[in-house]
């Protein structure tokens, strides 16, 4: 089975990027790519680099039958999430937490990504991390860097430059991602965070696979990082059903602390709407699981995970 290598960099400074990405094919002249675009982060010029590269592969409708792909990055965070295939949790929370925003930063370019890996094969794409040595990676680091500098790029345009062997790279033409009708359909999907879906109508909970227990309360409380973070809450209909029934239906995910205390794992709009209406006592799953621990365990069990 033949490997495609493919490094990437990105270079960022003053809400501008350049990147670079080099394809060494063992069947083909190696190919470097490079352009430059409008960002606002350094993880944003990281992953256009990848994109860019990805869709370009697509461009050339390069046969990837029997092939491999590494993508060489020298960005940790992209490694962990797609080794880890955290965008499928990502997928099934349609990438919104549960204040109704994107689940991460830069959620644009994490999403067309994955779609890019997706649309591959994500058995196909494997993400490790470079070497600083590297005498590949110093190339397209030296090229996004240059690309950064130059006047802005037409959008989706790539400028490409081939060497063949061991010899210089020449350039060789300007391309067009955009103009691939498979680029189009992925460039051109509907972003799934900003979808009015209100996603608390994902459930998790399968009558008969839970137990259910009646906790108070006030014996539940929040510690979880994504729960105290919270800046805004979509309580949909709790409330109105809330007022009508004095009574929580669907239940809350809670992990225990000792001496009768829980900790919320999942279900915090369930929780607040419960206190606010002085529902003493709301049905319960326990989980020894932390809140990104639920999730995960209930995309490979079910199927479908609850929004955070």
């Amino acid at each position: 089975m033949r490997k495609i290598k493919i490094y990437t960099d990105g270079s960022f400074k003053k809400n501008k990027a350049g990147i670079s990405f080099l394809i060494i094919n063992p069947d083909r002249n190696k190919i470097l790519g490079y352009t430059n675009l409008k960002c606002k982060k350094n993880i944003q010029a990281e992953l256009q680099a990848i994109i860019h590269a990805l869709q370009y592969l697509l461009y050339i409708d390069m046969s990837l039958e029997n092939q491999k792909i590494e993508i060489i990055t020298d960005e940790i965070s992209i490694i962990e999430v797609f080794s880890s295939q955290k965008y499928k949790i990502w997928d099934a929370c349609q990438w919104k937490k549960e204040n109704g925003g994107a689940v991460i930063k830069c959620a644009r370019e994490w999403f067309i990504l994955s779609c890019l890996v997706k649309k591959i094969g994500d058995m196909t794409i494997r993400f490790t991390k470079t070497s600083k040595e590297d005498r590949q990676n110093k190339l397209v680091h030296g090229y996004a860097n240059y690309a950064r500098k130059l006047q802005f790029c037409k959008k989706n345009c790539i400028y490409i430059m081939e060497a063949e062997n061991n010899d210089d790279f020449v350039f060789k033409e300007i391309v067009n991602v955009s103009e691939n009708k498979e680029v189009i359909e992925i460039l051109n999907m509907k972003r799934p965070w900003k979808s009015n879906k209100y996603k608390a109508d994902f459930k998790w909970y399968i009558e008969g696979q839970h137990e259910i227990v009646y906790i108070d309360t006030h014996d539940i409380i929040i510690t979880e990082e994504i729960h105290l973070n919270c800046n805004s809450l979509n309580f949909n209909t709790l409330f109105r059903t809330a007022a009508e029934s004095h009574a929580i239906s669907y239940p809350i995910a809670v992990r225990p602390l000792g001496n009768g205390k829980y900790s919320l794992v999942a279900g915090i709009t369930r929780l607040i709407t419960a206190k606010l209406f002085d529902i003493s006592r709301v049905p319960c799953v326990i989980t020894d699981f932390s809140n990104e621990e639920f999730l995960k365990q209930n995309l490979v069990n079910m199927g479908k995970i609850i929004n955070r």
